[in-house]
């Protein structure tokens, strides 16, 4: 019987020489980077998703992702579904990326609940599988109690600016509430809107409940602790550190830091000015701060002009009020108007003129140096941006009154280099997102050992095969 084609063995040595000058071609391509091992994009997976600042109307939806990203929601319930996308995209004609995206659904039904999955850079993400859900608020007839805000600021671990950072604050059998730092790392928290955490009232705050406040960037975390009454003037705070203001002695104690507290204003008390803007200022941000003062503890009707704005703030003990815009200004000139109660209990009346520069004009000698225009990165692609109407929840990003100092009482900071960032709801992507893969850099040691490894094996069993 003849032996087949199957039955004849080329020769071991020339079977080992044709692996050894495969084995020794692959390592060179290795070596020299001719093989290539692909790597995924930046992550754009939304993280730490907190749903905040609800009301009967309107909601606020927060997350980062670690790289920047055009963001929205996709929302359903109580009428047709519609998009919505980032505060700072709203009536803009772009959309631009961001690492912390604060989205405002408005113009909502009372104790309606809603569905919504997040889009990010153009993907869909759920929770667990299913999509999001949150339930508005019941109408609240009552007042709402005259609360100070939260205010403080946030440097990065590099001593810069925090911006775009999300500031989210827990208050005791309150609702959580959530804003965004400026360009200058500043924030403004309004209380007096808070509700219950049942959302059912509106919640008086004690000066003595200690809020948990933590901020969000990407994947750097950082929480502190304050009594409500020193909140107001927050001192800075450094990303990746834990602080604990608890034990800043209260205003009766005579050791109190200074820089705890608002600083009064200037003038009579009870005199009704407009502090800024000041007489045809001009100012480079679409949305500027304007303060003034009034009687203490009083109301103020603001409206702003061409097209109206209309809001009402409250003064503090010392007679200052201060009001941010939650809404972009068009380019050009308006008119801010106040009125109020003056000592005779007489309603008084104040305008002043102002204008807005367009985006990216040419700053006048006029214009509010303090003002940082926004940096806009190249958007990812166009996105259509609905009108949406802002909630009574001031926006993100609102300028802190007063200048913030750190204590000269040195609080108690607990160092945390490698911060576990606390996921509030994990996405899961439709379609899956892969995680960035760290390769090697060509040249290094890992080809040279693993190619040696697989040699000795292949070597090994060719040799096994042929003795058989």
């Amino acid at each position: 019987m003849k032996n087949g084609l199957w039955h004849k063995r080329i020769p071991t040595t020339l079977a080992l020489l044709f692996l050894l000058v495969g084995l020794a071609i692959t390592s060179f391509f290795v070596q020299t980077g001719v093989i290539v091992v692909g790597r995924a994009g930046p992550n754009k997976t939304p993280e730490n998703v907190i749903t905040s600042n609800i009301t009967d109307t309107s909601f606020t939806v927060n997350f980062t992702t670690e790289a920047e990203t055009v963001a929205g929601l996709s929302v359903e319930g109580g009428r047709t579904p519609f998009l919505t996308y980032d505060d700072r995209n709203k009536n803009s004609g772009s959309q631009k990326a961001f690492l912390s995206h604060y989205i405002t659904v408005s113009n909502l039904n009372p104790e309606t609940s809603y569905q919504f999955s997040i889009l990010s850079d153009g993907e869909t993400y759920l929770e667990n599988g299913q999509k999001y859900v949150v339930k508005t608020g019941k109408k609240i007839t009552a007042s709402p109690p005259k609360q100070t805000p939260i205010i403080g600021k946030v440097l990065l671990a590099s001593a810069g600016l925090a911006s775009d950072t999300i500031v989210k604050v827990e208050i005791p059998k309150g609702q959580v509430l959530t804003g965004l730092t400026r360009n200058s790392g500043e924030f403004v928290i309004p209380t007096n809107a808070l509700r219950t955490a049942d959302l059912v009232a509106y919640l008086p705050i004690q000066t003595d409940d200690i809020i948990t406040i933590t901020f969000f960037r990407q994947n750097l975390k950082t929480s502190l602790k304050i009594p409500f009454k020193n909140a107001s003037a927050i001192p800075p705070v450094t990303l990746e550190q834990e602080y604990d203001f608890t034990d800043v002695k209260t205003k009766e104690d005579a050791t109190i830091p200074a820089q705890l507290k608002i600083p009064p204003a200037t003038g009579n008390k009870g005199d009704i000015k407009i502090t800024t803007p000041k007489v045809s200022e001009s100012f480079i941000d679409n949305k500027p701060r304007f303060t003034g003062t009034a009687l203490p503890n009083k109301s103020v009707k603001i409206t702003i002009q061409s097209d109206p704005i209309k809001a009402v703030v409250f003064t503090d003990s010392n007679g200052v009020w201060s009001y941010r815009p939650a809404i972009v200004l068009a380019p050009g000139q308006h008119t801010i108007t106040i009125e109020t109660v003056d000592n005779f209990g007489i309603l008084r009346t104040i305008s002043r003129v102002f204008s807005v520069f367009p985006s990216g004009a040419q700053i006048a000698d006029s214009a509010t140096p303090s003002a940082t225009p926004i940096t806009t990165p190249t958007p990812t692609k166009a996105l259509i941006t609905p009108t949406v109407t802002v909630g009574p929840s001031q926006a993100p990003g609102a300028s802190a009154s007063p200048t913030l100092t750190p204590p000269t009482q040195v609080p108690t900071i607990t160092s945390t280099p490698s911060p576990t960032i606390i996921v509030m709801a994990s996405p899961t992507s439709i379609p899956v997102v892969t995680k960035p893969v760290q390769v090697p850099p060509s040249g290094n040691s890992t080809p040279v050992v693993l190619t040696v490894i697989s040699a000795f094996l292949i070597i090994a069993g060719s040799a096994l095969l042929f003795l058989l």
